[in-house]
């Protein structure tokens, strides 16, 4: 039976089917994206890992429901959809939006005790705190066009069709006004899990200067990995995202990493 459009459907969805699993992740998208930002993904992690993304509302399976306007309800369903996971280890990675939502989602886990994640990862996003310089949701359409068009996160064929960005750019807006009030909220509270945080080097919004506060925030703070690109620098570096969040979870639920190859992308710790 089809789940689309209900009150009850699930935000997550299963990309990587493990019945007996040793670990599960969960992938949270960038604003005005969906859980096919991740498409491919599951696969490639360690054959004993559960793989998950997060549908946001407004889209997928969720289409015929109300955009988010508010983090903890958001938040809240997430959680009650993710406690029955949590037999079992549980990571988090959030892109942009998702790193914003990751965090309140890992910090909620763990603080209700429905369930302590092993390790969260933050990407593309700046440090909870840092000045907000504008609005960006309430840009004009023809500047917020621009304006995402020059982080290259929006598929050409949507920049350029007129009717395709009509159709996008009420879910992109509210995503943005969603992470707006959550920074505007200034630095959230501690975070209890242990916390890695990854970069693109050019990135212009969160580029490694503007995420070096995140550590202030995680007393386990595993540093900051920093990878060739700009905003969506992971679509090119995919696999070595996926190495690198790997050798971050056996960090924290062991101490210590897996043999890798070595590095194709610039590392750096605190």
């Amino acid at each position: 039976m089809s789940t689309l459009g209900t009150a009850h459907a699930t935000p997550l969805v299963r990309t990587r089917r493990v019945e007996d699993p040793e670990f599960r992740l969960l992938l949270l998208h960038h604003a005005g994206g969906a859980h096919t930002a991740f498409r491919g993904w599951g696969r490639r992690f360690p054959e004993g890992w559960d793989v998950y993304s997060v549908e946001a509302p407004g889209r997928g399976r969720l289409l015929g429901e109300p955009f988010a306007t508010a983090m903890a309800p958001w938040v809240d369903r997430l959680a009650g959809a993710v406690a029955p996971l949590a037999d079992v280890p549980l990571g988090v990675f959030g892109h942009s939006m998702g790193a914003a939502v990751g965090y309140e989602l890992a910090r909620t886990l763990a603080e209700s005790g429905t369930a302590r994640p092993a390790w969260l990862g933050v990407s593309g996003h700046p440090e909870p705190g840092a000045p907000v310089d504008e609005d960006v949701h309430r840009l004009s359409s023809a500047e917020l066009r621009a304006r995402v068009g020059g982080l290259s996160g929006v598929p050409d064929e949507v920049l350029a069709d007129a009717e395709l960005w009509a159709l996008f750019e009420p879910r992109l807006r509210a995503d943005l006004a969603l992470v707006r009030a959550w920074r505007a909220g200034g630095p959230p509270a501690p975070q209890p899990v242990p916390l890695t945080v990854f970069c693109g080097g050019s990135d212009p919004v969160a580029g490694p200067a503007r995420v070096r506060g995140w550590s202030a925030l995680a007393p386990r703070f595993q540093g900051v990995r920093t990878f060739t690109g700009g905003h969506f620098y992971l679509r090119a570096e995919r696999d070595a995202v996926i190495r690198a969040i790997t050798e971050e979870v056996a960090r924290a639920v062991t101490g210590s990493a897996p043999p890798s190859p070595a590095p194709t992308t610039p590392r750096t710790f605190r």
